[in-house]
């Protein structure tokens, strides 16, 4: 007989038994709750595989929206192109929305001058330095003994912190000088234009009473300091990169420009400060803007450009012009091929011929993603254990990102597409429409320098990797949530049986010892 019972007679109740029988039913039950628990839940488990040609999509959709800062819609254009094939200005499902001067430019401006990809210094500049002080410097060194004499006797000093062991500052420093240059050469001429207006002889002045005349007409003090000799005056400047211009305005500082390092715009934001810091009445920057104008731009094509430039590109908001430079938002998907491949948008038309230097294709990645928005939202929303959030951003990286580029520049975007599903272990082959498929993005960004002849565009590269990652929820099978509830109460039972046999041992023996 495989189970045996003993009689009711022989058997006895004691309060051990019951406490005991009390832990027992204890025990059980907690382990049952969270066996039961155990079983409801469910776990992921993540595989590598190489996709097969019955696993992989002939063609992937391909999900954008990107606002183009300084195209306008009727010359943006998408072309898609692939190992397989190509399609040139696509227009279904791609919708294009015209975007005013203000909208699209005060991001352009907000957004700017925090990026990296500003124009470390002015191409138009071809002097070297050793040109420019021939003649004598213009933009005016300091030292501890100066600096505070110029805060105290110039209201607007512009000065810039440097150290000779910075190449950055060696390319910069004909820019800088050239704007000393500029300076000086527009307050002499403004000097003789008032003494030929006033009658006076200049024969009349000595040197430095002209000096002193020009120092007055001056709308700044262009000026520069060297960190590395002089370090106790950018110490307490507290200057922690070079170089920094920095504005001091009635011996105060005003700001630190940090955009683009070339003569017009830093002629253009001296303009934007002073507008800031002077009665209307006491403006003298206009006149520094055209001399810098003529001394900068090379052709009248480059002048007119520079005049619509500055009209809509002004760091404030308040000087935006509404009638140039419109933008264009698109929004749309396009079906690609899962080949190697490439989404441009460039500017393009039939009738036009574009001048290279006049593109700008900076743009906003609003949204940028490959496959089915709803499974992206589903795998995002779906409380998928393990799914972090970098996970979820790796399905569109770029998105809110911002490109600005420079002259004879397009930002080139590279992207290694993988393809990640969404499933259940003990779905079959046949079900895999229930699988949820989306595919992550490698992203790497590069600022590309194009041929003076070359248009610019914004170009997105994508490669489908051949290996696929799989995230299942893995669940337990019923007879396995059974034979773990038999487990439990035949393990219990055998755990509080011995425990209860060794207790009554010890008992017997104490009884024995002290009898």
């Amino acid at each position: 007989m495989i189970y045996q019972r003993a009689p009711s007679d022989i058997t006895e109740t004691s309060l051990r038994g019951r406490i005991l029988s009390g832990m027992a039913m204890a025990t059980m039950a907690t382990l049952f709750i969270l066996e039961t628990k155990a079983y409801f839940s469910k776990d992921i488990a993540s595989t590598l595989s190489l996709a097969s040609n019955s696993d992989i999509e002939q063609r992937i959709q391909l999900n954008f929206n990107i606002t183009m800062m300084d195209l306008p819609c009727e010359y943006a254009t998408v072309d898609i192109y692939s190992t397989i094939g190509f399609q040139k200005n696509v227009t279904k499902n791609v919708r294009k929305f015209p975007i005013n001067e203000d909208g699209v430019l005060q991001q352009y401006e907000a957004r700017n001058w925090h990026q990296d990809d500003v124009e470390l210094w002015d191409p138009a500049v071809v002097e070297t330095v050793d040109d420019l002080h021939s003649d004598g410097e213009d933009a005016i060194s300091l030292n501890e003994d100066t600096f505070p004499y110029a805060k105290e006797e110039f209201p607007f000093l512009f000065v810039k912190f440097y150290t000779s062991n910075c190449p950055n500052c060696d390319d910069f420093a004909p820019t800088w000088e050239a704007l000393g240059e500029i300076v000086t050469d527009t307050s002499m001429h403004l000097v003789d234009e008032f003494m030929e207006e006033k009658g006076m002889d200049t024969h009349h002045y000595s040197d430095e009473e002209y000096e002193q005349a020009v120092n007055v007409m001056a709308p700044v003090l262009v000026t520069r300091i060297d960190c590395g000799a002089h370090p106790a005056v950018c110490n307490e400047q507290r200057i922690r990169a070079y170089p920094t211009m920095r504005l001091f305005v009635d011996g105060k500082v005003a700001g630190d420009y940090d955009g683009h390092r070339t003569v017009m715009e830093l002629v253009h934001w001296l303009g934007h400060m002073e507008a800031n810091h002077r009665e209307p009445g006491q403006l003298k920057m206009q006149n520094i803007m055209e001399y810098a104008s003529e001394r900068t731009l090379r052709s009248e094509e480059e002048r007119k450009w520079n005049d619509a430039l500055m009209s809509y590109r002004a760091p404030s908001p308040y000087f935006f012009n509404t009638t140039r430079h419109p933008g264009c938002q698109l929004v749309g998907h396009v079906m690609v091929d899962t080949a190697p491949g490439k989404f441009l948008i460039q500017a393009q038309s039939f009738g036009k011929t574009f001048a290279a230097h006049m593109t700008n294709v900076s743009h906003i990645v609003h949204h940028f993603s490959f496959g089915d928005i709803e499974a992206q939202d589903r795998v995002q929303n779906g409380g998928w254990k393990g799914i972090t959030s970098k996970f979820i951003r790796s399905l569109h990286p770029l998105d809110g990102n911002v490109y600005v580029s420079g002259l004879h520049q397009a930002y080139h975007h590279h992207m290694s597409v993988v393809t990640t599903e969404f499933g259940d272990s003990h779905l079959s082959k046949w079900a895999r429409d229930k699988v949820r498929r989306v595919y992550r993005i490698l992203s790497n960004t590069q600022l590309s320098t194009y041929r003076t002849s070359v248009v610019p565009e914004a170009k997105f590269s994508y490669d489908l990797s051949p290996i696929g990652i799989s995230y299942l929820e893995v669940s337990r099978n019923w007879y396995d949530y059974s034979t773990g509830l038999l487990a439990i109460i035949g393990g219990t039972f055998t755990v509080i049986g011995m425990l209860e046999s060794s207790v009554a041992l010890f008992c017997k023996r104490n009884r024995y010892y002290f009898s």
